[in-house]
């Protein structure tokens, strides 16, 4: 090694006493001070011992975090040397400084400069400055070091208003209140913690005390929290995922008091947010209907004044809810903070789409809304189940403390009590099926309400994730809202499904000239199928049906592609000569295709026949073309012909994408309906899954009439409507108990 350097076993003992220091530290503040303060002694070593040969003065500091002591176990070592020395006299120490720690597995940042050069690289690097506003000196000349640090802080702070609003610049990744936080560069993550020191220094007032020790405990917790994820990672890391979050045995919730304290000083600070947001008075109620106008804007301020305690006179056990983790299903925020973004959403959805400016034009008064909106997770301070039950209360105790009559808190509560019903209908259930339309709407009970509910569900979707209400899972929701405000409207006399069917056979049969082949397909088609579809589909429909070749001819499929209802969809419709598994076949080859289906719906034709439709979307960025339906009808055909073996092509698939398990799959029966029985399975998702499960449900010999899918992260949500070969919902609990018993194990392969 070049130059003199500290005996190895010096360094030896260093590494020993860390390694020791690691195991046994409790997390937090002290122990990264006490790496600070052992690292130290190893540089200040390292440095004295490389340069004690060097005539010129020079100091070495620590800077950033290890200027802060705050060293975490995998942080960088950033080192700063200043000498007015050559370069030529100086790369043997800086080497012999260096080295060392290199071999050791660290990783060291460093900069070799002149005192001036410094200056001017923190004049101009924002970085850098901030870097060198907590530097401390470790080895060498104290007054080079002083007199550095002294000159760069006197500089900056001529410069304070053009610095203050740099840093007020940076925007940290994400909400204090989310659920797998970044706790280094996240709001509410320690560079929100780092910015209020910098303002410090550079000369804002200093915190008052209670302001400081609420910072001092944050600091502590977000340092145990990152010191945590360091060690559990083996590596310098900043997410904390739900995964570790839970194996760890961290407070989740004190951690996301500390996030939300570090960002609602930093905002005030910033002047983003009043000084009384940091007050926990409590809120008069049209100061709180005034906020929520606002949308999203007045977050912030409600979000602190909130966890403060300040809106419990309004909403009772809201600040409980505001650092409430419940991990559940795509939700990124905490209990409370999910709830102060639903209602400010409602502000915002005018725009949204035709639906909700209709349904918010026709509200009076928002107030129950509101109240829905704010209380609807207010249950889920009990763990488990029932939540929505759990809310009701809370909305109507919010919608008169908002000024709502009782009517009007009557409405907040069925609001809260039904804001799952829409979603998970339209996801899970076969919403062409009118006794489930009538059943969903005497659940309801009103038409006022369906317009509301919409509003909230998607609100609600939208707080909880952009995957949540997607154009797909939108337009589910509002067929279903359609159906339900006719199954409301004075003029249906009970008997829409056979009226609205009738219409569409008459006006399809119009649509094919009087052609006897496709007149016959149309005649023949149930009601249930022609409810469900436009006269031009009816039609479209029929044509292909009637252009199948006769059993054990070469036409056993016709394919028809058309633009889906939503963008970015298409509706796959394949007719084909009936055989056991066909449903199953055709999903196969969809995602053999490069496609993602959505939905399908499964109707026996005439004579024999079937006709499957899919929607379906890309699974990848690429847009479908010409190739992508050459490709399908070509595995089509194969796969009716037997010299396409699915199931092994499609296990390459998902070994080439290297799917990984999103936990154990989950299979439900639900209780039989009038028409079919539903098999709801939650899996890790896959390409091929829809394949796999209705080829199971093919094996046990039911057939599907309809399949619901929904993905959310990495699991896929899939409903399927069985029936049994005569046609009728199966009841035998034994024979659906062995099928779900096939599913699980065929999706835990």
């Amino acid at each position: 090694m070049p130059g003199p350097v500290v005996e190895s076993d010096e360094l030896g003992e260093f590494l020993v006493e860390r390694r020791r220091m690691l195991a046994s530290s409790i997390p937090g503040t002290a122990a990264t001070k006490l790496l600070s303060d052992i690292t130290d002694q190893a540089v200040s070593a390292l440095a004295e011992a490389a340069f004690a040969s060097l005539p010129d003065r020079w100091a070495v500091l620590a800077l950033g975090a290890y200027g802060s002591q705050r060293l975490l176990p995998f942080s960088d070592i950033d080192l700063l040397v200043i000498t007015d020395a050559r370069a030529s006299k100086l790369r043997e120490p800086v080497a012999a400084l260096l080295y060392p720690l290199w071999d050791a597995g660290f990783d060291v940042g460093h900069a070799v400069r002149s005192r001036r050069d410094h200056a001017r690289a923190c004049g101009q690097e924002l970085h850098t400055l901030t870097a060198t506003l907590t530097a401390r000196h470790l080895a060498g000349d104290e007054a080079l070091s002083a007199a550095m640090t002294a000159g760069v802080l006197q500089a900056a702070r001529r410069r304070r208003p053009a610095l203050t609003h740099l840093l007020a610049s940076r925007e940290g990744i994400g909400s204090p209140y989310a659920l797998e936080p970044e706790l280094k560069d996240g709001a509410g993550g320690q560079r929100d913690l780092d910015e209020l020191v910098w303002r410090e220094l550079l000369g804002d007032d200093p915190q008052n005390a209670d302001t400081a020790r609420e910072l001092a405990a944050a600091q502590d917790v977000i340092s145990a929290a990152r010191w945590v994820l360091h060690l559990d990672a083996g590596r310098k890391t900043a997410l904390l995922d739900d995964e570790i979050a839970g194996e760890s045995g961290l407070d989740r919730e004190a951690l996301a008091n500390a996030r939300a304290t570090a960002h609602e000083v930093l905002l005030v600070a910033r002047g983003s947010i009043p000084g009384h947001a940091l007050s926990s008075a409590a809120w008069r109620p049209p100061d709180l209907l005034e906020a929520l106008a606002r949308g999203t804007a007045a977050l912030p301020t409600l979000e602190s004044a909130a966890r403060r305690g300040a809106l419990d006179a309004i909403v009772p056990g809201l600040s409980e809810l505001m650092t409430l983790v419940r991990p559940a299903l795509s939700h990124r925020l905490t209990v409370g903070a999910h709830s102060l973004l639903t209602a400010a959403l409602l502000a915002e959805l005018g725009t949204h789409d035709r639906l909700t400016s209709r349904a918010l034009a026709a509200v009076t008064d928002r107030r129950p809304l509101l109240a829905a909106a704010l209380a609807h997770d207010a249950g889920k301070t009990i763990a488990g189940p029932g939540h929505a039950l759990r809310s009701e209360s809370t909305a109507r105790a919010t919608a008169l403390a908002l000024g709502s009559t009782s009517m009007g808190a009557d409405s907040a509560g069925a609001l809260a009590r039904e804001h799952l019903l829409l979603a998970e209908t339209a996801s899970s259930e076969d919403i062409d099926d009118e006794e489930i339309v009538l059943r969903t709407a005497a659940r309801i009970g009103s038409r006022e309400l369906v317009g509301q509910l919409y509003v909230l569900t998607a609100a609600d979707s939208l707080a909880t994730g952009p995957g949540m209400w997607d154009a797909w899972h939108a337009s589910l929701v509002r067929t279903l809202v359609s159906r339900l405000d006719a199954a409301f409207a004075d003029e249906i006399d009970g008997a829409g499904m056979l009226s609205s069917a009738g219409d569409v056979r008459r006006d399809a049969i119009a649509l094919v000239d009087d052609d006897p082949t496709t007149t016959q397909v149309l005649t023949a088609a149930p009601v249930r199928y022609l409810a469900s579809r436009s006269p031009s589909e009816a039609a479209s429909d029929a044509r292909l049906l009637a252009a199948l070749g006769a059993p054990g001819s070469r036409g056993q499929f016709a394919l028809r592609v058309s633009p889906g209802s939503v963008p970015g969809t298409h509706r796959l419709a394949i007719a084909t000569i009936d055989s056991p598994g066909v449903f199953a076949l055709i999903a196969g080859v969809v995602a053999l295709s490069g496609l993602d289906a959505l939905g399908a719906s499964a109707d026996a034709g005439p004579s024999g026949t079937a006709l499957d439709t899919f929607t379906v979307r890309p699974a990848t960025l690429a847009t479908p073309d010409d190739n992508t339906w050459a490709t399908l009808e070509r595995y089509l055909a194969a796969a009716l012909e037997g010299r396409l073996d699915l199931r092994t092509r499609l296990m390459e698939r998902q070994r080439q994408y290297g799917i990984r398990s999103a936990g154990r799959p989950r299979v439900t029966i639900a209780a039989p309906r009038a028409f079919a029985t539903a098999v709801r399975v939650s899996a890790g998702d896959r390409p091929g899954l829809l394949f796999d499960i209705a080829d199971e449900i093919a094996a046990a010999g039911y057939i599907v009439t309809r399949a619901n899918a929904l993905t959310r992260g990495a699991r896929a949500h899939d409903t399927f409507h069985l029936v049994d070969t005569d046609g009728s919902a199966p009841r035998d609990p034994g024979a659906l108990g062995h099928l779900a018993m096939r599913l699980r194990t065929r999706l835990s392969s």
